[in-house]
């Protein structure tokens, strides 16, 4: 009976250890897409923020330092972070809102690279939280791609080896029992048979 159990109990490790592998390859291949798109969007998100602060050195030199401290954000951003499942991993979602100001320079000074900063950056700041959310979600699916190893290793080298010694132990005891049974069975009959005979 526990060698039925046992067994059942290794066929179930074993489909189980078949399923971790699969979704560690589903988790892979997500990740892969993820840091290429994560890749790209960074690139993009660099060069436009270079450009930005080009302009700004370029305001900053023309204008002077004093007058562009005082420059206020033409955008407010409200940000909530909520959380949602992929694959059953809860991973962050960002959203946000924007909300226009009105433009806090005077009409005097020189505003075309400014507003080209402003302009710039302005379109940046949603992609800088587009990536920060992509990131994030990157390392909580590398997270479980190294929890779902450990699982799939603790299976592999311990409790499927564990189950198979197991069964092969109680089958080699069963079967050395099965054979001493028999010889018995043979030794009983051989007596049997010899006092039929004097009978």
């Amino acid at each position: 009976m526990n060698l039925i159990r046992f067994r059942r109990t290794l066929n179930f490790l074993i489909r189980v250890h078949d399923l971790l592998e699969d979704k560690k390859e589903i988790l892979l291949l997500e990740i892969s897409k993820r840091i290429n798109e994560t890749i790209k969007l960074r690139k993009e998100v660099n060069e436009m923020l270079k450009n930005a602060y080009e302009l700004l050195n370029k305001a900053n030199v023309i204008m002077g330092n004093k007058k562009i401290e005082i420059i206020e954000p033409i955008s407010e951003y409200k940000i909530e972070i909520k959380k949602r499942k992929i694959m059953g991993i809860s991973i962050p979602a960002i959203s946000f809102s924007k909300e226009k100001k009105p433009i806090s320079y005077g009409i005097s000074q020189p505003t075309v690279l400014l507003d080209n900063f402003i302009e710039i950056f302005d379109k940046c700041t949603p992609m800088l939280l587009r990536l920060a959310e992509m990131e994030m979600i990157l390392i909580k699916l590398l997270e479980e791609v190294k929890n779902t190893q450990k699982r799939i290793n603790a299976l592999e080298y311990v409790l499927i080896p564990r189950y198979k010694s197991l069964i092969a132990f109680i089958s080699s005891v069963l079967e050395e029992s099965e054979r001493e049974e028999f010889v018995r069975i043979k030794k009983l009959k051989s007596i049997w048979m010899r006092r039929a005979v004097h009978e």
